[in-house]
């Protein structure tokens, strides 16, 4: 045989064995099996940050085309486990952190808040302040005469990212993307964006680390202002919503206005309006995908928690008015709790507390007060609501099962909700499987 020839035999033998072994025959299969082993992580330093103060479009007199600005300072307050370092006022977003390995609102939570007294606005803005997000959702995008929309996106990561915002009305999506710098925020006048279309869904998503996202609202009539409204929850779309608390008004003043979004498919709805006297009224009404829709509750006046639920995921927000001050509040669904601590602000202050669940819960409220601390327990019936006046530095929330809550302010100075949500990273014992 010639020596090629040989060679030639020799690769192809070669490449018969390592496909004998390469590829499964019917005699013979390989497998490895699986081994799972338990390990300790220790969660990240949990890192909150507060959306900042007011944000003033075409400064003092309106009629400065393209200014766009922060104006005075919202006050903090925090609560926490451990010593950290907080300012008590901001103009800016402010990062708040703290260590720990048991997260959650106990081991930090803050809130900020403002009173507005500006020549086109004026009322009492609050919020939450949250984790950061790599996505999420407003659906209280308002424009129009008299109305004003106002993105407020920060970016506490020490690289830069780039920003998706998705604009929903009706049949149309609108797309804009933007460069925040590290450390730095953004500050979006939605006018220049939507024009006058007078009611919209804002979607936005990160395309590196979390943001923190906020919607400042102004209204006003001519010259005159009719509050102002922050909203910091940002949710997902879900089957199941709460949203609390609601107030309807004497008849002939303002009704809150409920509006509702099915951002990826079409849904049927049925809301149900649960009072604090127990009363409940239903209402059922069908979604196609895409479409927002606003309705106002026709309700005997009163205090409320509105219960959505639908059969695919979907999203809700109201606009709630207050008449004395006038000022306004969107208020976002809640998340549920089994325990909460929550920071209290210098202003008169209620605790709306609901009982989402089928059965009766029972539920401690410690404040911390120069007085030393003061216990009050409350007993809920199913999807009850209480509204109890707090007071102090903090509260700490117990219950025995799941329950919703959220601070009413009410001042001389204006109205506004505070919708909390829960601070944690992941962490502590985790169970990876290898196969």
């Amino acid at each position: 045989m010639k020596p090629l020839a040989r060679v030639v035999v020799a690769v192809v033998s070669l490449a018969a064995v390592a496909t004998s072994y390469l590829l499964p025959n019917s005699q013979q299969t390989f497998s490895s099996p699986a081994s799972e082993f338990a390990i300790d992580v220790n969660p990240l330093p949990l890192s909150i940050v507060c959306p900042g103060s007011m944000v003033e479009v075409a400064g003092r007199s309106g009629v400065e085309v393209g200014k766009i600005e922060r104006v005075d300072s919202a006050s903090i307050k925090y609560q926490s486990q451990n010593s950290i370092e907080a300012p008590s006022r901001t103009e800016s977003f402010t990062t708040l952190a703290v260590e720990g390995e048991e997260q959650s609102t106990n081991l930090l939570s803050a809130i900020e808040y403002q009173v507005v007294d500006r020549p086109r606005a004026s009322g009492l803005i609050a919020g939450y302040c949250e984790q950061p997000v790599t996505s999420g959702w407003f659906v209280s995008g308002d424009g129009g005469a008299g109305k004003e929309t106002v993105l407020v996106v920060a970016n506490p990561n020490p690289v830069d990212t780039q920003l998706l915002l998705e604009i929903h009305f009706a049949g149309k999506v609108i797309t804009e993307r933007y460069v925040i710098g590290p450390l730095s925020e953004k500050l979006i006048s939605l006018a220049a964006v939507v024009g006058v279309e007078p009611s919209y869904a804002v979607y936005f998503e990160s395309g590196g680390g979390g943001l923190v996202a906020a919607i400042q609202h102004r209204y006003s009539d001519g010259l005159n202002s009719l509050g102002v409204s922050l909203d910091t929850a940002v949710r997902q779309a879900q089957t199941n919503l709460w949203i609390a608390p609601v107030s309807i008004l004497a008849d002939g003043y303002e009704r809150p206005r409920l509006r509702l979004f099915a951002p990826t498919a079409a849904s049927d709805l049925t809301i149900t309006y649960h009072s604090r006297s127990t009363r409940t009224q239903m209402a059922e009404l069908s979604l196609d995908s895409g479409e927002l829709f606003e309705l106002e509750p026709q309700l005997p006046p009163g205090t409320y928690a509105i219960e959505i639920q639908s059969t695919e995921p979907v999203l809700a927000s109201i606009l709630n008015p207050a008449l004395r001050p006038l000022d306004y509040q969107w208020i976002s669904p809640s998340e549920r709790f089994n325990t909460l601590s929550l920071p209290l602000p210098s202003i008169d202050t209620e605790l709306a507390l609901v009982n989402p669940s089928d059965s009766r819960i029972r539920i401690t409220v410690e404040a911390e007060t120069a007085q030393g601390n003061q216990i009050s327990t409350i007993e809920l019936a199913p999807t009850e609501i209480e509204l109890l006046p707090v007071t102090g530095r903090s509260i700490s929330i117990d219950s025995s099962g799941e329950f919703i809550a959220a601070l009413q302010l009410i001042s001389p100075s204006g109205y506004a909700v505070i919708n909390p949500s829960e601070n944690s990273n992941p962490g502590q014992s985790l169970s990876v499987i290898v196969r």
